[in-house]
């Protein structure tokens, strides 16, 4: 019983359709609680083991109030009341607002006129492959793909990091430098990259250093396609769609494809944390989710369920947003964890950090300022 209200308390049931947080990886509810002081309450919380999403604060509808996590997945949403107040009141106050996340500016950040948050040429997502050789990937997706080659710099760390066109589509690429010590991991990603013509690009990605995996072969799903696996480990499915043009409507020469686990609490999650769109989903007669398409903002992110030589491959991306400070919020209260708080960057971009709990990183950024480099 906490207050007046009783809450059941139960272990898991996979046979009845029971799972717990734990092992969906979020909560699907959040519990909200009313107390007479949130201060005191968040902070005896986070002493028995609670973590804070978002410490406590004010905000403009009158409650003071504070989101924490227990140590089993779920989210409190807790609460104080300082200031009764009418529905209208609350609505003439949120139009005023000039600054806080909800109206879109933070404290002491003037908006930046003229500077769009997302860079030239870029969309929201985008994928970023990091290889133990970077300057040998940089090569071999020029060489098998006729990358155009935007940027290339020698990091502080060791490393490497470029961008890349491939088409309408932005990447990033970085890792290691050959007799050079690198800090950092590999990342390899899997990439359905759309092609006028599949069957010459697959030799040239093979005669470039890819191993083929998949013959091309006309899909019952509209396409010819093969795959191939670079030296870095990223997959490469190949594709070229059959019809008006070489791309299906609404998709890019480059689009992530992540193979999860399972694939409902991924989607789940994308909804929750960057505004996601369910496109489409397609499952077999088993309850396993073949292909699905999910829309971030103007990038489609594609998956399917891991299954026989299509291993998980927990993946990375930049994520371009309108305000990086809100989505980061909004991504760890989604179940994220944070390993980087918004920070301005020299290069131009305020950038946060989060893992979500399926493996993938997520580089959240807001470009503010246009650089030099």
């Amino acid at each position: 019983m906490i207050g007046d209200s009783p809450i059941y308390v139960t272990g898991e049931w996979p046979e009845g359709g029971r799972f717990s947080a734990e092992t969906l990886g979020n909560s699907p509810i959040s519990i909200s609680i009313q107390v007479p002081d949130v201060d005191s309450f968040a902070e005896h919380a986070v002493a028995e083991g609670m973590k804070f999403v978002h410490p406590p604060r004010d905000q403009f509808y009158g409650h003071r109030d504070a989101t924490l996590q227990d140590p089993f997945g779920y989210s409190w949403g807790v609460f104080t009341v300082k200031e009764e107040m009418s529905v209208e009141e609350m609505h003439h106050r949120m139009k005023g607002m000039t600054t806080g996340p909800e109206g879109g500016r933070m404290p002491g950040k003037e908006e930046k006129k003229g500077v769009s948050p997302v860079p030239r040429g870029y969309r929201m997502v985008t994928p970023y492959l990091v290889a133990a050789d970077g300057p040998a990937l940089l090569d071999f997706v020029g060489k098998a793909f006729g990358a155009e080659e935007t940027f290339r710099i020698e990091t502080p760390m060791g490393g490497v990091h470029g961008e890349v066109r491939i088409g309408d589509s932005m990447m990033m690429i970085g890792g290691g430098i050959p007799g050079k010590k690198f800090p950092g991991s590999p990342q390899p990603n899997a990439l359905h990259v759309y092609v006028e013509d599949a069957d010459a690009v697959v030799k040239k990605a093979v005669a470039a250093g890819a191993t083929l995996i998949d013959e091309p072969r006309d899909q019952d799903y509209g396409e010819r396609s093969a795959t191939v696996k670079d030296a870095a480990g990223n997959l490469w499915y190949i594709a070229t769609a059959k019809g008006e043009s070489y791309k299906p409507k609404g998709l890019h020469n480059v689009n992530p494809y992540l193979h999860p686990r399972r694939a409902e609490p991924l989607i789940s999650f994308l909804k929750r944390a960057f505004g996601a769109e369910e496109l489409a989903k397609y499952s077999s007669p088993d309850g396993v989710v073949m292909h699905a398409q999910v829309r971030v903002g103007d990038s489609v992110v594609e998956m399917g369920e891991a299954h026989g030589k299509y291993e998980t491959m927990p993946a990375m991306f930049y994520l371009y947003v309108p305000n990086v400070d809100a989505v980061h919020r909004q991504a760890v209260a989604a179940g994220a964890t944070s390993f980087q708080e918004p920070t301005d960057q020299p290069y131009g971009d305020r950038t946060a950090a989060v893992a979500d709990a399926f493996g993938n990183k997520w580089y959240i950024a807001t470009h503010i300022k246009d650089v030099d480099m």
